[in-house]
């Protein structure tokens, strides 16, 4: 993979971390100021935003894992 691509990708990961978080903030307030229930939905979509970002990080480092694993069986050098 071409170094700009991974950074790329690690530049999606972060976005990915950073908009679950906030989303799920974003959507315990709502719920908080609509119930009238201050800080126990905000909690919960603190928790629940994490737990997706984590996951989704999980799902999108993977494959990038799994790929550098194939490469150290391959000789490395212009030896054929």
């Amino acid at each position: 993979m071409v170094w700009w691509a991974l950074a790329l990708r690690l530049v999606g990961i972060g976005w990915y971390i950073a908009l679950s978080i906030v989303i799920g903030i974003g959507g315990g307030v709502w719920l908080d100021k609509k119930l009238n229930t201050i800080p126990i939905f905000m909690l919960v979509g603190v928790v629940v935003g994490s737990v997706v970002a984590f996951y989704g990080v999980y799902k999108l480092v993977k494959p990038l894992m799994d790929e550098s694993d194939g490469e150290k069986g391959k000789p490395k050098g212009g030896d054929s």
